[in-house]
């Protein structure tokens, strides 16, 4: 059976993601990601109330194929029990000269995985950093490279060590917690399950000004939403500090990590798996312990590593990375709003609510209505989006043109202070502010100047420019 045919197993359970919006005769819904709207049948209706209220999904060909839509849609979430073993996975742990990290990883494992075989992937850690001896301490089977060859080859060389079915890649400055493994591994009794993600915080909580940022505002923590992970998803990837995955689907792939990309493989990885048809499941309801970066010059290092991969990941997956993502009408009216034209603004959203009502048509009844109601949403959540992509791409550009247009200058000082202040009040650890607006400014600014740098490395202009959405109706 293929990724793209296999239909979930009779008696999963469901949950309705959190912001699905079901219309009142139960068979119109919006939601999902990317977002779009689903109509089901008639039959349907009762099924989704009934799943939604924690019945099973029944093993009837035809339900399980209105389950199989909805999950793929991102519209509802699996709900599984711990497995009662894990033997069939293979932890894998790539490691270079960490050894009192090694040991502290593999004493988790053990404690919390003591059934799983474990593989070591020494990639040619000096010979003073007793690698060996920690590995056989744990009972780890131990792969070494003679020379340091880099993560990607490092987590290839441990996935071609398995002889289990399924892996669980797990970085060695992480710290894993009592029942990880058995929460994420019954992900794979549906067969179009490719890899499994748990959340990853910081070990610990942080110490000195970037510390509490990283706590607070880690580019490895995808938040508290589960989801699956896809480009332009809620969730477009998960960091591989811990990733569980089929070794099926990597070979159906033709291998895992990319060598040859110097950041962002695991991304690359994460997005052929969903053009081939596979779903990668994000499950924030478990969650792992990572080390924090808390120097200067790591943390800078990093972010521009991280912002300069979306110029060769733009070149390998187009369209993926785009600075923004919004409706034209919308943005028109954002815009136009920001420079002081209320009515012009009206105009658009007018255009933006006609247009919208034109595509509900076929599948909403009141269609104007649910249009004006869902650019009322739309707008804010526009103005947001351009505002991020302002201070993480545009700014740079915008600077000058707000020196020499004043009436600009509000809106950019809004647009810049809007998502720092709204992303420090969400975080809920509220870090002293001072601290976060230095650390989160330079974080900005690192970024801005990776996001450009790795553009016009990889030729593409694609990461600088917005890209337009487009509402996906399914009958």
């Amino acid at each position: 059976m293929t990724a793209s045919v296999a239909l979930p197993p009779a008696g999963i359970r469901l949950a309705l993601d959190r912001a699905l919006r079901i219309s009142p005769d139960g068979r119109t819904l919006l939601g999902g990601s990317p977002g779009r709207l689903l109509r089901v049948a008639a039959a349907g209706a009762p099924l989704l109330r009934a799943w939604g209220d924690g019945t099973p999904v029944g093993a009837s060909a035809s339900h399980r194929k209105l389950a199989r839509r909805l999950l793929d849609a991102g519209m509802v979430h699996p709900v599984w029990e711990p497995a009662a073993g894990v033997a069939d996975v293979t932890v894998v742990v790539p490691t270079y000269a960490r050894p009192a990290e090694l040991a502290r990883c593999l004493e988790a494992i053990r404690r919390t995985a003591p059934e799983a075989p474990v593989v070591v992937v020494d990639d040619g850690s000096p010979a003073d950093t007793t690698i060996p001896d920690v590995a056989a301490r744990f009972g780890a089977r131990l792969v070494s490279h003679p020379h340091n060859l880099g993560p990607s080859a490092a987590r290839n060389t441990g996935l071609a060590a398995v002889d289990t079915p399924y892996a669980a890649l797990v970085d060695s400055d992480v710290v894993v917690p009592d029942g990880w493994l058995h929460a994420l591994r019954p992900y794979f009794a549906d067969e179009k399950v490719a890899a499994v993600a748990p959340r990853v915080t910081g070990h610990g909580d942080g110490d000195g000004w970037l510390g509490g940022y990283e706590a607070a505002h880690s580019p490895l923590d995808m938040g508290p939403s589960a989801g699956l992970v896809r480009a332009g998803a809620l969730v477009p990837y998960v960091p591989t500090a811990t990733l569980l995955v089929r070794l099926s689907a990597i070979r159906a792939i033709g291998g895992a990590f990319d060598v040859e990309l110097p950041i962002g493989e695991d991304v690359d990885f994460e997005w052929r798996l969903a053009d081939a048809g596979w779903n990668v499941h994000y499950v924030p309801s478990v969650t792992i312990g990572h080390e924090h970066r808390t120097r200067l010059r790591p943390f800078v290092a990093r972010r521009r590593l991280y912002a300069r991969s979306i110029g060769l990941l733009e070149r390998r997956h187009p369209g993926a990375l785009p600075a923004a993502r919004v409706s034209p009408a919308l943005a028109a009216a954002v815009a136009l709003l920001a420079v002081r034209r209320p009515a012009a603004a009206a105009t658009a959203v007018a255009v933006g609510v006609g247009l919208l009502a034109r595509q509900l048509e076929p599948v909403v009844p009141d269609a104007v209505p649910e249009a004006a109601r869902l650019v009322a949403t739309g707008l804010p959540a526009t103005a947001m989006g351009l505002a991020r992509a302002t201070g993480r791409v545009w700014w740079p550009l915008l600077l000058p043109a707000a020196v020499a247009v004043p009436k600009l200058r509000a809106p950019l000082a809004a647009a810049l202070a809007a998502p720092i202040l709204t992303d420090w009040w969400r975080s809920g650890r509220h870090p002293r502010l001072d601290r976060y607006l230095a650390a989160r400014i330079l974080d900005d600014v690192v970024s801005t100047a990776g996001t450009w740098e790795g553009a016009v490395r990889a030729g593409t202009p694609g990461p600088l420019l917005p890209a337009t959405t487009r509402r996906r109706s399914r009958l």
